[in-house]
């Protein structure tokens, strides 16, 4: 394992823009990247965290992440 791959949510904010009380907000509603979680340590996995943020790339803010019926 990289151990480069995997990071804190202290790093993921740096790495984001988005502060880490954020991150750990989000996490109690799931809206995050998958995480990992070793005993009290939370870590994200940088590859899947590309891969979440590029499933999120919009064009408008009134696009909606509901799929239509």
């Amino acid at each position: 394992m990289d151990h480069h791959e995997y990071v804190d949510t202290r790093k993921l904010a740096e790495i984001t823009g988005i502060s880490a009380s954020t991150w750990n907000k989000r996490r109690l509603t799931g809206d995050t990247p998958p995480f990992t979680k070793i005993g009290k340590s939370v870590r994200y996995h940088i590859p899947t965290v590309r891969a979440w943020m590029n499933e999120r790339v919009r064009r408008s803010t009134s696009e909606s992440t509901a799929t239509a019926a």
